[in-house]
């Protein structure tokens, strides 16, 4: 399958390749190419919510007859346009509604809802502009949509100089089977985009830029954070610290920077997102609702709030799951690569959290691309994982309704979790040195999310004098002698 995708956009870089005077379609180009035409396919599969008719008061949405399930079009871009008051003038956390006796704010991160009220401005400023034919959360969305897609774009650029020699793996991202429906369901976009650039940044021996990139992802959302784990383990493999602190300490002061006025200001709304996410109970596509739909279990709290039991058990799990990932990359022969340590903590929070809205699956695309680039694999458990989403959608229209009933969505979420158990199997397999690492093969046995080995300290695995390992690939230097690989 990888060779021939690689062979139909130009081909593997060859020994004699004439690198910085290749003809237009570099293969950059091809993968910046590739990338718009999936995020416009993610617009596309969400463009029957953005449409409207027309009413006395102008353009309206139309989510008549249950399209956003029939379409499968559903996203929270559209609807939270009004639904957060971003259609009203005003700062995004000074914002409230009541919900019976609860007074409710914007529930996302600082960064993630300030991103929000920039767009909701530009939406007010500009939708004279379409107000004959798009409702403005309609106008909203596209302008959101358009905004997220240069992000995606620029995350790829910088996953494709990751790869290293092994650019085509970027393929696996850019046309990701996720992109269709999720690339715009949320905004997880700019936190996957921060991440990538920390990993680049450390790569780079930007240390202190590498951990702002990671305190801003994470005040997009939290995931972000789980980078830090997988540089501890290599600082202590490595026994050099300096990296890893100077990371440590330029995140921590750039999300307080960024959270702490908001936590000032407006308290009640800073607290909204830990209050949500403590009293909600498990999420449509968890295994515990899983659990709850095979046994008709209303839960591990019968409903109570805030789910206590259902709390403990999901972090219990979690922090489990870091601790047996903490001792396998200490008692690794080789240091496992940061690709793969970031890969098994996103999984193992994705396994045993109580949320797993469906579109955090894209947190697990680059990862896995970078730690475990088997393309067969990793398209068909991108391909299922993309087909939760309309049958997730089906199944919310209701039994009423002919809505799918919940054993096909048990089938399908069992599969999809089966497919990333078996990643995270072979992922260990390959830390433990029992399958071939094709990354570290194409790179002489050093991990491309580091930089020169001496920064981080000596390699466990021996590296010949006559092979230098650089911190960017061999493939971007002329004058580089070393071999390349032939294939993906």
């Amino acid at each position: 399958m990888a060779q021939g995708v690689v062979e139909f956009l130009g081909g593997p870089l060859g020994r004699f390749a004439e690198v910085g005077r290749s003809r237009v379609w570099t293969p950059l180009r091809a993968l910046i190419a590739i990338a718009w035409v999936f995020v416009s396919f993610g617009v596309l599969s969400k463009a029957n919510c953005a449409g409207g008719i027309k009413t006395e008061n102008g353009m309206a949405l139309n989510w008549a007859g249950n399209r956003q399930y029939t379409s499968f079009c559903y996203n929270d871009i559209t609807p939270l346009y009004e639904g957060r008051g971003l259609n009203e003038p005003g700062f995004v956390y000074a914002y409230s509604w009541t919900e019976g006796d609860l007074t409710r704010y914007m529930e996302y991160p600082v960064l993630a809802g300030l991103f929000q009220g920039a767009m909701g401005w530009i939406t007010r400023n500009t939708y004279a502009l379409v107000d004959d034919f798009l409702p403005a959360a309609g106008w909203y969305f596209y302008l959101t949509a358009l905004v997220l897609a240069i992000m995606w774009v620029c995350t790829i650029r910088m996953v494709a100089e990751l790869a290293g020699n092994r650019i085509w793996d970027t393929v696996l991202v850019a046309a990701s089977p996720l992109l269709i429906v999720h690339a715009f369901t949320n905004w997880d976009i700019p936190s996957i985009m921060l991440l990538t650039g920390a990993l680049l940044a450390a790569r780079n021996k930007r240390y202190w830029l590498a951990g702002v990139l990671i305190g801003a992802g994470t005040a997009v959302k939290l995931w972000p954070l789980f980078v830090l784990g997988a540089y501890l383990i290599v600082a202590i493999r490595r026994r050099k610290f300096m990296p890893f602190v100077k990371m440590l300490i330029s995140a921590v002061v750039t999300w307080l920077v960024v959270n702490v006025p908001i936590m000032l200001t407006y308290p009640d709304a800073w607290r909204e997102f830990t209050r949500l996410n403590s009293e909600r109970s498990w999420e449509w596509t968890t295994i515990y609702a899983v659990i709850a739909r095979a046994t008709d279990w209303a839960g591990f709290d019968g409903g109570a709030t805030p789910p206590v039991i259902l709390n403990s058990v999901s972090f219990l799990l979690f922090a489990g799951s870091c601790l047996a990932i903490f001792l396998l990359g200490l008692q690794a022969k080789d240091t496992p690569r940061v690709a793969e340590l970031l890969f098994l903590i996103v999984a193992a929070f994705l396994l045993f959290n109580k949320v797993w809205s469906p579109q955090y699956s894209l947190w697990l695309v680059i990862p896995a691309a970078l730690a475990l680039p088997r393309w067969r694999l990793l398209f068909a458990w991108m391909t299922v994982d993309m087909m939760v989403w309309p049958i997730l959608m089906w199944h919310m229209m209701g039994t009423d309704n002919k809505g799918a009933p919940g054993e096909l969505l048990n089938l399908i979420i069992l599969v999809r979790d089966g497919f990333i158990i078996a990643l995270v199997v072979l992922v260990v397999m390959q830390i433990l040195g029992r399958i071939p690492d094709k990354v570290a093969d194409a790179h002489y046995g050093h991990d491309p999310l580091l930089t020169t080995p001496d920064v981080w300290g000596k390699k466990d695995s021996s590296c010949s004098p006559q092979q230098p390992f650089s911190g960017s690939s061999p493939s971007s230097s002329p004058s580089s002698s070393l071999p390349r690989p032939s294939t993906p």
